[in-house]
């Protein structure tokens, strides 16, 4: 089946009906069949990097660090300077037919490349695994995740009623959960940890706590991207990357940028940004 093209103005209930199957993974409307079998043949350079993520596993976090990597944590330095209406997922299309991809955009930039997916690691392109450009891979507590995507979906200002958290839930436990199901792919990713073009990350180990310190993720980063940072910009990508210094630098987006809630908030819509809290009890 290929779906019935709908955007998050529809509510978060009609995407949900309207997901469809493709070659054994279940995908949300506003992923077209065509863009899919596009992917499969997609020119991957050795250059690229590739952040890949199951959906609120801490992708638009991690995506801000990256940046912030590569500019020793000065935020003002950062590229904005993007078809805001093209921010997203490889696999994603937009509204209001879908049938413009993000990977057509994508094709025609200049190298180096860095881009974004919540494609399972079997819809990949091809080349990922031929080519080996660098990935960074983040994934998260499953139950962390659900209430995410739970609080996230229940956001949207389209709604017209509440996502209820048990069918949720019980999509999410089987196999038509968006994007494929948590387990299958986390597990798939997981074999290629040790793979030397991958890094493999968790959001626990992102989160600053008293057992962890997010520092030593970025270091981490900093290492496999080949990328020099020094101990002020340290410091200064911590406070970039912490839940307040997103807000303040999406706000500014918002404000400076035409047409900047494209990129910071789902089809410029629902925002990237939540609680930055755990899950909730039902």
């Amino acid at each position: 089946m290929s779906g019935k093209a709908v955007a998050l103005d529809k509510g978060s209930m009609a995407i949900i009906a309207n997901t469809f199957e493709y070659d054994g993974v279940w995908y949300p409307p506003f992923v077209r069949p065509h863009i899919l079998d596009r992917i499969r043949t997609f020119e991957v350079r050795e250059d690229d990097l590739i952040l890949s993520t199951f959906s609120k596993c801490g992708t638009n976090w991690m995506r801000e660090i990256i940046l912030l990597v590569y500019q020793d944590g000065h935020v003002d330095k950062v590229n904005r300077d993007v078809d805001p209406s093209l921010c997203g997922m490889l696999e994603l299309g937009h509204p209001p037919d879908f049938n413009k991809s993000v990977a057509d955009y994508v094709a025609a930039l200049p190298s180096p490349r860095f881009y974004y997916t919540h494609l399972p690691a079997q819809h990949l392109p091809a080349q990922v695994w031929t080519k080996k450009p660098k990935m960074v891979y983040v994934t998260r507590n499953p139950k962390d995740a659900l209430t995410s995507l739970y609080r996230f979906l229940n956001a949207n200002p389209a709604n017209t009623c509440e996502v209820p958290w048990r069918m949720l839930f019980e999509i999410f436990i089987s196999k038509k959960i968006p994007f494929g199901n948590w387990f299958d792919q986390a597990l798939a990713y997981w074999e290629h940890r040790d793979d030397g073009h991958v890094c493999f990350v968790t959001y626990e180990e992102m989160k600053q706590t008293y057992m962890q310190d997010i520092r030593s993720v970025i270091k981490r980063l900093a290492t496999f991207l080949g990328v020099t940072v020094s101990s002020d910009g340290l410091q200064r990508i911590v406070e970039h990357s912490s839940l307040e210094g997103m807000k303040m630098t999406y706000a500014k987006i918002e404000e400076e940028v035409e047409n900047g809630k494209m990129y910071t908030r789902s089809q410029g819509q629902i925002p990237y940004l939540q609680q930055g809290k755990e899950r909730i009890k039902h």
